[in-house]
Order: C-alpha cells, then structure tokens, then sequence
C-alpha cells in the first residue's frame, strides 16, 4: 500500500529538495562525460552515484508532481535504503577523485583535468550533503507515519456495521 500523500508545505519543500539532486546529479554525469571523452578518465563509482541518485530522485519526484494520484510514491523504507545507497557510494567518490589527482612533487604542472575533477568533487559534496539532509527528512517522515493512528478516534462508525447489530435487541 503506498504511503500518504505529504502535506502540501512538506512536499513543496521535498519537490524542491528532488529537484536540486536531479540537477547536481545531471551535472556530475555531464562533467564526467566530459573527463571521460576529453581525457579517458573513467570514476566508474561517481558515474554509479549520478545514476542511482538519478533514479532515485526521480522515482520520488514523479510520485510528489503526480496530480492525478496515478502514479503511487514510493515507500518511506525504500526511499532511504536509496538515499542511503548514494551517500554510501559517494563518500568513497569523493576520495577516488582525490586521489586521482595526486603530484608526487610540488613542483609539478597541474592537471589539464583538475579543473573538471574540482566540479566533480563540489558536486558529490553537495550530494552527499543533500542526501543527509534528505535522509533525515525521510527517517522523520517514517516516525510520522509510524506513529499516526491508524483510525481516528472521533470517526463514528457507519450505519450498517456489525457491532450496532448486535446490540439490536432481538424483536419477537
């Protein structure tokens, strides 16, 4: 069963959250594209990061701009198996392109690519910030959920239910 609809403030702000990981993610694909093609470098794990945080921002996102309610969101727990999947993958990122541009000596030529590598390393920052504070959010929305009432009290039941019959008192 999917999950509630957020509120609107609350999936405003997520759609906005959504919106800018798919767009730091696009820009890390488009950078490392770019290193890959220009100077054959291949980070297969930020290219893995771009992907799945791709995949997962936009899975959410269609769920949260879906007017129409056709489209179900995704559960809570899979969201943050998700955003935990991306953080987890582009912590050792960011160290792979740290240690992609090592100089052995000070006195070395900088990189053609250091430029490139430097957007590759601002932007799985900012991910990685991103996915934090999303995860976060996701866990608190998961304490939220867990602890709503199933029903709530002041529902009265309906006409035609069982327990009104049986305190009907047999007629006869």
């Amino acid at each position: 069963m999917a999950r509630p609809r957020a509120p609107r403030t609350a999936a405003i702000a997520g759609a906005i959250a959504r919106i800018l990981g798919l767009g730091a993610s696009v820009v890390l694909l488009a950078n490392l594209i770019y290193e890959s093609v220009n100077w054959k470098k291949t980070l297969g794990l930020s290219i893995s990061v771009a992907v799945i945080a791709l995949v997962v921002d936009g899975s959410e996102l269609m769920g949260l701009l879906d007017s129409t309610r056709t489209i179900p969101r995704v559960s809570p727990s899979c969201i943050v198996c998700g955003d935990l999947l991306v953080l987890c993958l582009a912590i050792p990122s960011i160290f792979l392109i740290l240690v992609n541009n090592y100089h052995d000596g000070a006195d070395d030529e900088p990189y053609p690519w250091e430029n490139t590598d430097f957007l590759s390393l601002a932007v799985t920052w900012a991910i990685c910030g991103l996915r934090f504070i999303l995860l976060v959010w996701s866990c608190v929305d998961c304490c939220i959920i867990i602890r709503r009432p199933s029903r709530p009290e002041n529902r009265t039941m309906p006409p035609d239910s069982t327990s009104e019959l049986r305190d009907v008192p047999p007629s006869g």
